[in-house]
């Protein structure tokens, strides 16, 4: 007889006791009764009852259920140290890591999972006589190279079950090892920069290597990364790469099966299924999966032989999880490299201040590509257009953007106008009493969405329709200030009536496909002009756009945030590297009321080491990250009596404890007051010291806990404060 230690997804950090007939693994998955629920749980700890001193043994109940799925003990290591770090309960951590079907009490996972044998011709295959056309375009492909069950169903367009076994019956075929995954269909000769990086780094395979890949847009980054893949898979090990947006994933995920195609590669994101996330899981825990392409939550997928991790665009907020467990995927994932003693690469055209610096400290290794990989490809001409000597028209675009536009499309090339703002117009207002469009559920405008005449919340998702007249002095007249994307689409085709123009934003592509059709159609030479928001900016190669216009970009100037010009800096930079990736040279006009702003001129000489120096210099005379550290306490509640109680009570908490080398903010309202119906308040914690910020956060939990009439989170490494 055993007692087992469980963890069960609750916040609670205490674990809970259990009787087992049998002994079980560490991560094994059961279930039990908990307050009269039979629930999903997790073994943590094992012992023979009769060495168990916590608690009477006759009183412990037994567990429900055993199953066969174990969560392997990196898995483990890393949730606990996550957990840890980012102050979350052990079991929540551990079940936002897993996939769902692992979660849930009644779910299958003795799912059959795909083939994954191989088979070759025989010799007596050799001299066989197939019948019918598909069965003789079979044997061939078989003759040149050993083929999966899965490739035999795509040729057969049936499953191949009844025919392969008749074939390993009679000797026409016999079952083969799996061809190396590393096999590349095309061999592409790197440039010497790119050459220098992976001629480094693949010395470094077998050890701990935090690299920082610094390279201009266009630069070739995504070659490195596959060059470096390959020697991996030469090792028979296994690559994880991470990308900050799904949309990013069908091209990248399109060229990484073209350069390895016999490389079994998984896609992990918010738009696969409960079941195929679980097989994609169970495959690259098994070691059948040779990549897994994903976003932040892949960093928690299971590996057999995991050899490289690579974060494309590892700037990018997207990899920071802003609810429940408030982790960050770059970091986890270098914590990952270290404990599993494998490289891991950092790659951005803007990298993080975080990570520059931690250059700076000797913690990573700074690699650079500064040319870009196409001959001949030059960094776009940026030019400024001061918006007081050229006033813009109802859509917020200027004359010379324009002119700009209308020589793109006689040249037949493509243009992308960027503007940060979906939907028609920003808001809906009565000229009379000054009424404006407010979302009831949050401090924020509705913002009018033309084609459906509804107003949107773009934070909680709430609409209605556009009112006939004012709700407050029931004027008929409202109007429309600013532009949206919806508005500017609609400008430009009676503008350019000629033109296939596209609209891009949250609003267009919310199916699976969007994006896999988008690329198709630019490739195709479909579209003459993007209108989009920065889903476009990051990672996409359009070989024939060569103008990009910015309009609406200064609402980042003047920011509460102090990361604000860092992120303008980054997502101009990102947008206007879309422009000029090919042989074609590239134009980008950037409107603006401040062109003498430092992000503009930094920008327009294509600075970027000139604007980290800057910025640095600035964020260190005002202590701020990364020369501090930072948490932040988030407190939330339906009802704004009970918010206010709880920041007058965390105020008393805070003067109470030591606060030594720590600096607390006094709990204040929080910029967007209400969300999702919910009114908010947040109190930030700061420090020179990553240790004595801990220690004051565990000395804080406890009080924490007895706040419990609201909702109480804590974000470490906060990028919204």
């Amino acid at each position: 007889m055993y007692v087992v230690n469980l963890v069960f997804d609750i916040p609670l950090r205490h674990h809970y006791s259990y009787l087992s007939d049998e002994y079980l693994e560490i991560g094994q998955r059961v279930s039990a009764k908990l307050r009269n629920k039979e629930q999903i749980a997790f073994v943590n700890a094992i012992v023979e009852a009769s060495q168990f001193r916590d608690y009477p043994v006759d009183k412990l109940q037994h567990l429900s259920q055993i199953y066969l799925d174990i969560i392997p003990k990196d898995i483990i290591s890393l949730c606990n140290f996550a957990a840890t770090y980012y102050h979350h309960s052990f079991g929540s951590t551990l079940f936002c890591a897993i996939p769902a079907l692992l979660r849930k009490i009644n779910s299958r996972t003795d799912i059959t999972l795909p083939q994954n044998k191989h088979y070759q011709l025989t010799e007596t295959g050799k001299t066989y006589t197939p019948r019918g056309k598909k069965q003789i375009n079979l044997w061939h492909q078989l003759s040149l190279s050993s083929l999966s069950w899965q490739q035999i169903k795509e040729m057969l367009g049936v499953k191949p079950d009844k025919l392969i076994n008749d074939w390993l019956s009679i000797g026409v075929i016999c079952e083969s090892s799996k061809p190396l995954a590393a096999t590349i269909t095309t061999t592409i000769t790197a440039n010497e920069e790119q050459l220098k990086i992976i001629n480094t780094i693949s010395n470094h395979l077998d050890e701990f290597h935090p690299a920082l890949l610094y390279g201009i847009t266009g630069s070739g980054k995504t070659e490195v990364f596959l060059q470096l893949i390959h020697k991996v898979l030469i090792k028979q090990k296994q690559a994880l790469v991470l990308i900050p947006e799904i949309n990013l994933t069908p091209q990248l995920a399109a060229r990484f099966q073209a350069r390895f195609p016999l490389a079994k590669i998984s896609v992990l994101n918010s738009e696969v299924s409960e079941k195929e996330r679980y097989i994609n899981w169970l495959q690259a825990k098994n070691g059948e999966t040779d990549i897994i392409l994903g976003t932040r939550l892949s960093i928690f997928t299971p590996f057999a032989r995991l050899g490289l991790i690579i974060v494309d665009e590892e700037h990018d907020a997207s990899f920071k999880q802003n609810d429940s467990l408030r982790y960050h995927a770059r970091d986890l994932a270098i914590y990952r490299a270290k404990t599993l003693n494998i490289p891991i690469i950092m790659a951005s055209a803007t990298p993080s201040l975080e990570s520059l610096y931690n250059y700076k400290l000797g913690k990573f290794h700074l690699y650079k590509l500064t040319k870009r990989a196409v001959s001949n490809a030059i960094l776009p001409e940026i030019n400024i257009v001061n918006l007081a000597h050229y006033p813009v028209n109802q859509a917020g675009i200027s004359d010379p953007a324009l002119d700009a536009l209308a020589k793109c499309l006689a040249r037949k090339e493509l243009a992308l106008v960027f503007i940060n703002r979906r939907g028609y117009a920003p808001i809906l207002s009565c000229y009379d009493c000054g009424w404006i469009s407010q979302c009831k559920n949050c401090s924020s405008r509705m913002v009018y969405h033309n084609n459906s005449n509804n107003l949107k919340c773009h934070h909680c998702g709430y609409q209605t329709r556009v009112p006939s007249a004012c709700p407050k002095c029931h004027n008929q007249y409202l109007h429309t200030i600013g532009h949206g994307t919806q508005k500017l689409e609609e400008f430009l085709a009676h503008q350019f009536p000629n033109a296939k123009i596209r609209r891009i934003d949250r609003d267009t592509t919310n199916r699976k496909n969007d994006w896999q059709e988008l690329h198709q159609e630019i490739n195709q030479h479909e579209i003459d002009i993007l209108v989009g928001t920065q889903m476009l900016a990051k990672g996409h190669d359009f070989p024939n756009l060569t103008l990009v216009v910015g309009i609406n970009i200064d609402n980042a100037l003047f920011s509460y945030d102090f990361r604000a010009s860092e992120d303008m800096f980054n997502i101009l930079t990102q947008v206007t590297g879309r422009a000029g990736r090919a042989a074609k040279p590239g134009q980008v006009i950037l409107q603006t009321n401040y062109s003498d702003h430092p992000v503009y001129q930094f920008l327009q000489k294509h600075d970027f080491e000139g604007f980290i120096n800057y910025t640095l210099k600035e964020r260190k005379q005002n202590q701020l990250p990364p020369f501090t550290y930072q948490a932040l306490i988030k407190l939330s509640s339906t009802s704004e009596k009970q918010l206010i109680r709880g920041m007058h009570e965390l105020s008393l908490i805070q003067k109470k404890l030591n606060s030594k080398n720590i600096t607390v903010f006094p709990p204040v309202p929080a910029v967007m007051y209400k969300l999702h119906n919910r009114y908010r308040g947040q109190m930030l914690i700061s420090s020179k010291s990553r240790e004595y910020l801990h220690s004051y956060l565990n000395q804080l939990e406890p009080f924490l806990a007895e706040i419990n009439y609201l909702t109480v989170a804590i974000d470490v490494d906060p990028l919204e404060v």
